[in-house]
């Protein structure tokens, strides 16, 4: 392929694994969020606004070295879909805190915090692994360990939902529902990006 004729810059494998770093840093605000009383909110939901803007500046420096490099070490199609996708997992976290803060839900199960470290642990992972795309190397273990990640927090979320309903007025049930919905759908973004990775060397090889 040409990417293997012509020497690679590797600007844009950075830029991706900042982007995996930004989804660990959300879901720890969040973490403290949750673990924090309500008169801390406005400011814990400021830090991860603030947050979310530097990741999208972020992605637009992925995007800008991928324009700016006349060879990528994966296709360019490849980059712009991972950076989406973990630009998505920090949305939905921000999202999550939002939503903490407009409907005031101030009591969490543990298993709250449970999603949350599964969800640093699978960026953290993905961190790790960004760099090493050039190299085309095996990801078997990456992969596995990012499905089984999302596998555990689909199954803890489920739970979390059934604790809700039984515990909960219906009202801040539904409110708490938003709130775990929107933990899932971030590690649903991060299943993605190793489904994507999977993918990318598949295909390569």
């Amino acid at each position: 392929m040409l990417q293997r004729m012509f020497p690679q810059e590797n600007s844009s494998l950075k830029a991706l694994a900042g982007l995996a770093d930004q989804v660990a840093e959300s879901a720890a605000i969040l973490s403290e969020m949750v673990g924090s009383p309500e008169e801390r909110y406005p400011e814990l939901l400021e830090r991860m606004l603030n947050h979310e803007s530097t990741t999208v500046d972020t992605l637009f420096t992925t995007m800008t070295a991928v324009r700016s490099s006349f060879s990528t070490p994966i296709p360019r199609e490849d980059i712009y879909t991972l950076a989406v996708e973990l630009n998505t997992a920090v949305e939905k976290l921000a999202s999550a805190a939002n939503i903490m803060h407009l409907y005031t839900i101030v009591r969490f199960s543990p298993k709250a915090a449970t999603l949350l470290d599964l969800i640093q642990r699978q960026a953290i992972l993905t961190s790790a692994i960004i760099p090493r795309l050039s190299e085309l190397q095996s990801f078997d273990d990456y992969w596995i360990n990012l499905l089984r990640l999302n596998k555990q927090a689909v199954r803890i979320a489920e739970e979390y939902d059934a604790d809700a309903l039984g515990r909960y007025k219906h009202t801040r049930y539904l409110q708490t529902t938003v709130f775990i919905h929107k933990l899932v759908e971030a590690s649903e973004a991060m299943k993605s990006v190793a489904t994507e990775i999977g993918r990318i060397i598949v295909q390569e090889f």
